[in-house]
């Protein structure tokens, strides 16, 4: 595995993985003449240990998420929103991938704050993120522009029969992970403005340095959270290299679980947990109703990494319950330059208990239903 930058499963069990090599230093912003990857890891004898690895495609750019379903792939390639058929699931491309919608912009002078991050809802749609220093007018090919939705930061979604676009909320910095807890609600993260935020459709939210789209909303709403992870007396841009370890680690997130599974203990069902991307952990966040909506406190800070090379991009429970979390493995991130390590990068399995190696049934559940 190298540079994963997103991951989902399939109904076989089946872990796939995103690999970015176009991501490059901050001058270049991508490298062009570099292809992005998309890989199957098979765990053919349940005992959490990939035993086949398997390249679906190698032929697509500033790939940035993925998602599987409904006859095929599903690849956030900004501008564009790519699905690649593959009918008869035998992990060959049964054709060219198909632009879906595009529109989705990166700016000149910025190159993290992009279209990212697929996963289905409960709705059956398909849901994205974008940062607010990227916007741009979303559409299906050919659209006119006076039909296209405007996308200035927030949380999206698109129907996958009639592509249909909607923008869900408005608002924050450069939100990186999203997950719903088990009655429904989507929750998602953030940097700099606050982390942590519930998905409420139609909301306008604070935005440190864009303007919202509606220029009669007269209040933005705050984040959701009771706690900062770096000290807000102080620039949030000085919570790098270990400042803001007491408070959580620092401003920016990646990825987001809300764990549902059944191997880690009980305590650990409906918390959400999101990387650090500075302070190298695993933040945890206890989401607790409040009046009409959520509240989340800070809870204990897990899966604290050692290794200075150590990012953290996403993490999902699996079907046999323990978490795997993909890890970018690098010195530099988006606001550093300290060149491109295209050959590193790491999968992690973490389970608990004496029966955490025993193996699992192998499954499909396209056979059960």
């Amino acid at each position: 595995v190298q540079n994963p930058i997103a991951m989902t499963w399939d109904a076989r069990g089946r872990l796939w993985i995103a690999e970015n090599y176009t991501y490059a230093e901050r001058s270049q912003r991508f490298d062009l003449t570099l292809r992005d990857r998309v890989i199957i890891l098979a765990d053919n004898d349940g005992d959490g240990i990939s035993d086949r690895r398997t390249v679906f495609t190698d032929q697509v750019q500033m790939l940035t998420g993925l998602e599987v379903g409904r006859g095929g792939v599903w690849l956030m390639c900004p501008p564009q929103l790519l699905f690649i058929p593959d009918a008869d699931h035998d992990d060959v491309p049964d054709g060219p991938a198909r632009v879906v919608l595009d529109g989705f912009e990166v700016a000149k002078d910025n190159y993290h704050n992009f279209a990212n991050g697929l996963r289905w809802g409960p709705d059956g749609w398909l849901y994205g993120r974008c940062g607010g220093s990227c916007p741009g007018r979303v559409g299906s090919p050919g659209t006119p522009d006076e039909h296209r939705v405007a996308l200035e930061g927030g949380i999206w979604r698109v129907h996958p029969v009639t592509s249909h676009f909607e923008v869900l909320t408005h608002g924050t910095t450069n939100p990186w992970g999203h997950d719903w807890n088990q009655w429904g609600e989507c929750f998602f993260i953030n940097t700099v403005n606050g982390h942590l935020w519930h998905l409420i459709p139609g909301a306008h939210l604070d935005r440190p340095f864009t303007l919202d789209p509606n220029p009669h909303v007269y209040e933005l709403i705050q984040m959701h959270a009771d706690h900062w992870h770096f000290d807000t007396k102080g620039s949030w841009t000085d919570s790098r290299h270990g400042a803001a370890n007491s408070f959580g680690g620092g401003h920016a997130h990646c990825g987001v679980m809300i764990y549902q599974g059944d191997n880690w203990p009980s305590e650990y069902r409906n918390r959400l947990l999101t990387w650090n991307l500075h302070g190298r952990r695993a933040n945890q966040e206890l989401i607790e109703r409040h009046g009409s909506g959520y509240v989340a406190h800070h809870g204990p800070d897990t899966l604290l990494a050692e290794d200075t090379f150590f990012r953290g991009m996403d993490l999902s429970y699996g079907p046999d319950g323990a978490v795997y979390a993909i890890d970018w493995s690098d010195t530099g991130e988006c606001h550093e330059n300290t060149g491109v390590h295209r050959t590193s990068g790491r999968v992690f399995r973490v389970a608990y208990g004496p029966n955490s190696d025993s193996p699992f049934a192998s499954f499909d559940l396209r056979k059960q239903s």
